[in-house]
């Protein structure tokens, strides 16, 4: 053989190759393969068990999020319910205290009205009176009369005071 070249050596090579090369496939890279698959999945799965909780999360986030907005969207009409009613109990109490202060103002007009009709009648009344003792004493000619006038005059004015 030239350069010394062994077929039977090489061979003997190869298979030694081929037996360390399935031995190691068999005892090391096998197992490290599904080691590291087995890894793999339980990390995918632990991911997706992950994206799932966040997903339910932000699910949930959404449904409070629209709930909270309905809830303050409630909140407003209800406040402004709330301001509406009282803004109408605040115009009817002013629309009542309205119509008790003309009627009060109505009242006192009439009152004073009667008050100053009362006055006239009385001051009518004196006048005609003093009219009245006026001509008579003007007609009185005697001084007796005139007296006994006055008398009568005084006891008058005593009895209505």
């Amino acid at each position: 053989m030239p350069l010394n070249i062994d077929i039977q050596q090489i061979l003997l090579h190869a298979l030694n190759f081929v037996i360390l090369f399935a031995a190691l496939w068999f005892l090391l890279y096998k197992p490290i393969k599904n080691f590291i698959d087995k890894r793999e999945s339980e990390y995918k799965k632990a991911a997706d068990e992950a994206a799932r909780k966040l997903k339910e999360a932000d699910d949930a986030l959404a449904g409070l999020d629209s709930a909270l907005a309905e809830k303050e969207e409630a909140a407003k009409r209800e406040r402004g319910e709330i301001l509406a009613e009282a803004q109408k109990q605040y115009s009817e109490k002013i629309a009542e205290a309205e119509k008790e202060a003309e009627r009060i103002v109505g009242d006192a007009k009439a009152e004073a009205e009667a008050i100053r009709e009362k006055a006239i009648k009385a001051s009518k009344d004196d006048i005609s009176e003093l009219a009245v003792e006026s001509v008579g004493k003007a007609v009185m000619s005697s001084a007796g009369e005139a007296f006994e006038a006055f008398l009568a005059a005084v006891e008058k004015e005593e009895k209505h005071e």
